[in-house]
C-alpha cells in the first residue's frame, strides 16, 4: 500500500473506518438499551466470568480478573493454533462447518437475549410516550397492561424465537459465500455479531476484568501477527492466493484498483476486495465502548465515552496509517490502548472537576 496514490489511500481509509464507525454506533446503543432494561427490572446484569470474581479470595476481584485474562488469552492462543494446524493439513471445508455451525448458535443466543431486551423496551418506551387517557383505554380494552413485567407472552415467546431461528439461518449460510460478489450478507452479519458480543462482555463481566482482558488480548494481537498462529494463516492465506490463478485486475465503485482474489470462507473476517478486518477487532473495539458506556452510565457522566472514542479514533487512524507500509498489523493494540488513556483522562476529568467522587469511580471496579 505504500505505492498508493491519494485517492486510493482515500478509498481504503473510507473502506476501513466505515464498518468500525457502525459496529461502534450499533455497540452504544445496545449497551443503552441493556444497561435501561437491567435497571428497568431493577436486577444487577449476571456474571458471565469463566472464572468469579470472588471478593472473599485471598486476591479479591483483581484475583479473578486477572485469572480470567490469562485464560481468555489462552484460548486464544490455542484456537489460533488449531485453526492455523486445520489449515495446514487441508481441512478447509471442516472450518466452514465448524465456523457457521459456532455462528448459527451464537446468532440464535444472540437473537433471543437482544430482541428481548429490544422489544421489550421499544414496548416500553412507546407505552411511556401515549398519554395517560390512552393507557387506560388500552388497559381496558385488552384487560392487560402493557409493562415489562406483564407481556403477552405466548405473543412474544413466538415472535423471539421466530426472529432468532432468521438470524441463525442466516448467520450460518453467510458462510457458504465465497465470492465478492454478495459478500455484503457476511459484512453485515460480521458488524453485526462483533457489536453484540462486546457489549455483552462488557456489561456482564466485571470492569476490571474487561479492561484485563482487552490489555491482554491487545498485547498478544501483536506476539501473534508478528510471531505468532496469525502469522502463520495470514501467510498461508499470501500463499495461496499467489498460487491461485484466479487472480484479475478490478476496480471498486470508488475507482480503486485491486487484485481480485478467491476468498476464504473458513474464517469469520469482514472483507472488502480493499480490506479485511478480523471479526476480533470489531468485538474488543466495542467492548472498550461498551464499557465506557457503562461507566459513564453508572457515574451519570458521558464525558468518559466521548473521551474513549476519540482515543479509540485515533488509535484506528493510526493503525490505518501504518498499514500503508505493511501488510499486516494487528489491529488492536493502538486503539484499544489509546482508547483506554483517553478513557482514563476522561474520568480523571471528571473527577478534577468535582462532577464525581473517587469512592464512585472505585465503586465500578471493586
Amino acid at each position: 500500500m505504500s505505492n498508493t496514490t491519494a485517492s486510493e489511500s482515500d478509498g481504503r481509509f473510507r473502506a476501513f473506518i466505515q464498518p468500525i464507525i457502525i459496529v461502534i454506533l450499533i455497540a452504544i446503543v445496545l449497551s443503552m438499551f441493556t444497561l435501561s432494561f437491567y435497571q428497568a427490572i431493577d436486577e444487577q446484569p449476571p456474571d458471565i466470568s469463566p472464572i468469579p470474581e470472588n471478593p472473599s479470595d485471598p486476591g479479591g476481584i483483581a484475583q479473578g480478573a486477572l485469572l480470567n485474562m490469562l485464560f481468555y488469552v489462552g484460548l486464544a492462543f490455542l484456537g489460533g493454533l488449531v485453526v492455523l494446524l486445520i489449515i495446514k493439513k487441508g481441512f478447509m471445508q471442516f472450518l466452514v462447518y465448524f465456523f457457521a455451525a459456532l455462528m448459527g448458535f451464537s446468532w440464535f443466543v444472540f437473537g433471543l437475549f437482544y430482541g428481548s431486551i429490544l422489544l421489550i423496551e421499544s414496548i416500553n418506551l412507546i407505552w411511556n410516550i401515549l398519554p395517560s387517557f390512552l393507557q387506560s383505554a388500552i388497559n381496558n380494552f385488552f384487560e392487560w397492561s402493557i409493562t415489562i413485567d406483564s407481556q403477552p407472552v405466548y405473543v412474544v415467546e413466538i415472535f423471539l424465537y421466530g426472529f432468532a431461528l432468521l438470524l441463525a439461518i442466516l448467520g450460518t449460510f453467510s458462510f457458504a459465500i465465497q465470492t465478492f460478489d454478495r459478500i455484503w450478507i457476511r459484512n453485515i452479519m460480521m458488524m453485526f455479531f462483533g457489536a453484540m458480543i462486546g457489549s455483552m462482555m462488557a456489561i456482564h463481566l466485571g470492569l476490571l476484568t474487561a479492561f484485563l482482558i482487552l490489555i491482554g488480548l491487545s498485547l498478544y494481537d501483536i506476539y501473534a501477527v508478528f510471531r505468532g498462529p496469525l502469522k502463520g494463516i495470514i501467510d498461508h492465506g499470501r500463499e495461496s492466493a499467489e498460487a491461485s490463478m484466479e487472480m484479475i485486475e478490478a476496480e471498486s465503485e470508488s475507482g480503486v484498483k485491486y487484485e481480485k482474489v478467491p476468498l476464504l470462507p473458513a474464517l469469520p473476517v469482514y472483507s472488502t476486495p480493499l480490506i479485511n478486518i478480523g471479526l476480533g477487532d470489531f468485538a474488543f473495539f466495542s467492548m472498550l465502548i461498551s464499557a465506557a458506556v457503562v461507566i459513564g452510565y453508572e457515574l451519570a457522566n458521558p464525558f468518559p465515552l466521548i473521551t474513549a472514542l476519540i482515543g479509540l479514533f485515533i488509535g484506528v487512524f493510526a493503525t490505518f496509517k501504518l498499514l500503508q507500509k505493511e501488510r499486516a498489523l494487528p489491529g488492536l493494540p493502538l486503539p484499544i490502548f489509546g482508547g483506554l488513556l483517553f478513557l482514563t483522562l476522561g474520568v480523571l476529568s471528571i473527577l478534577i472537576l468535582g462532577i464525581t467522587n473517587l469512592e464512585s469511580v472505585v465503586a465500578l471496579f471493586f
